[in-house]
């Protein structure tokens, strides 16, 4: 790989690729650039962090210019289901910070491969279902103006900068590599959001209460799945470029999960069980999946209109209910051929 650049490898996901490269002994060197360089820090004589924000042009010229990489990966993006008044940072960061670093990755001239943190629900439409969904299903960037519209902010932007990523991949000699990898709900060390969330349901006593009928299918994967991932297609973009017999990875895009979907609420179970939960199944209540959906429209609405279109419900935020309700899986068979990948 030699030198990689890490745009956002302070974060959950973007700590677990760092600690991944530095284990991987045909990287020379990695720059990091993250808003917050102060958390999820590593030590070591190839490793450096620098304060920058990759919706400044100027910061991520200045990154690049310095870490000459011959990989970029991006991981950087707001925590998904933001309040509305905080919504334009998705495109902002996706959108935007993509284009800015994809033109300084082209303008260095160093840059050989190029990897983008993507989502497996970009293809979600809101009320959407699908089983074993794969790469070539349309995303909601190219579902139409209505899709987008009427779809969740986070997934309509990265489904925008995975467009970008893949649009902008050059298999010509001496240009520049392409390929996006989509995590589908990710767990493990470091996490606020999931594991976060399921401790605080614990510490107050709410597993009682489940949201749907739990008849639904959902993938979840571990972040060190996806850290691994992230490596296994910056490998395949240069292995393509002087080996015709590789595997196809540029300007593709990867679906990366477990491979063991799970009804949500028997998912989040197994982590209350490990906290030390013993309610028995006899004692959970169930809330209709019509009743949940009615209720998540009333809270959205609800907030809304009292917050002047600024906030969003706390938990009932429609499209988060929706993957409790809704079968939504996805197929790895590509990243498996392709990659090597395995869960």
């Amino acid at each position: 790989l030699g030198s990689v650049a890490i745009v956002g490898g302070c974060g959950f996901l973007g700590h677990h690729i760092v600690k991944r490269l530095l284990e991987d002994d045909t990287v020379t060197s990695i720059s990091v650039m993250s808003r917050n360089p102060k958390k999820n820090l590593f030590t070591d004589s190839r490793l450096s962090y620098t304060s920058g924000d990759i919706t400044v042009r100027s910061d991520v010229d200045r990154f690049i210019s310095a870490a000459k990489p011959n990989v970029v990966i991006n991981t950087a993006s707001p925590v998904a289901y933001i309040d509305h008044v905080h919504a334009p940072d998705y495109e902002r960061v996706n959108v935007n910070g993509n284009d800015n670093l994809l033109r300084a990755a082209r303008d260095i001239g160093s840059v050989k491969a190029y990897v983008y943190t993507s989502s497996g629900p970009i293809i979600a439409g809101a009320g959407g279902a699908y089983d074993q969904a794969d790469e070539t299903y349309p995303t909601l960037a190219q579902q139409g103006p209505k899709a987008q519209k009427h779809g969740d902010p986070y997934h309509v932007a990265k489904a925008r900068g995975d467009a970008l990523v893949l649009g902008a991949n050059d298999p010509a000699p001496g240009g520049m590599r392409t390929a996006t990898i989509r995590p589908t709900a990710m767990y493990g060390e470091g996490d606020q959001q999931m594991i976060a969330n399921l401790l605080n349901v614990h510490r107050t006593k709410q597993q009682t209460v489940w949201l749907g009928d739990n008849m639904a299918l959902m993938d979840s994967v571990y972040v060190g799945s996806v850290a691994r991932a992230h490596l296994l297609a910056a490998h395949g973009l240069l292995a393509g470029m002087v080996d015709a017999e590789a595997p196809k990875v540029d300007g593709e895009a990867f679906n990366i999960t477990d491979d063991t979907p799970l009804p949500p609420w028997t998912f989040f179970r197994l982590f209350w069980i490990e906290m030390g939960d013993t309610t028995p199944l006899s004692q959970v209540w169930m809330i209709p999946s019509w009743l949940t959906l009615l209720m998540a429209i009333i809270a959205e609405w609800w907030t809304w209109i009292f917050s002047f279109g600024k906030y969003r419900p706390k938990v009932l935020i429609k499209e988060r209910i929706e993957f409790l309700l809704y079968t939504r899986t996805y197929s790895i068979k590509k990243a498996r051929e392709r990659l090597g990948y395995t869960p």
